[in-house]
């Protein structure tokens, strides 16, 4: 079992990352696995990450689907997950 989790999807931080194309931010539509089919969101985390086709379940990254509202570019937005034990609250 993995003992991280995402700080995005957990509202402990922002997403804040720029277009590329008019570096205008992102709008965070979520994370990629709940995308990925009609029962995706009630798959386990670390389950879809082994098969959804990126590196993403040994570094432990959360990918995320952003968007540009201003020129329509997408982008899938790899965030670094953090150790359970290491999560600070304010």
């Amino acid at each position: 079992m993995n003992n991280s989790i995402c700080p995005i999807c957990n509202g402990f931080q922002e997403l804040l990352e720029r277009c590329p194309n008019c570096r205008s931010y992102f709008q965070d539509k979520g994370k990629l696995s709940d995308y990925q089919g009609d029962y995706s969101p009630y798959v386990s985390i670390d389950d879809s990450k082994k098969s959804n086709g990126y590196a993403d379940f040994i570094p432990q990254l959360c990918l995320h689907i952003c968007s540009c509202t201003e020129c329509g570019c997408s982008k899938i937005v790899p965030v670094q997950e953090q150790s359970i034990t290491s999560v600070h609250l304010d």
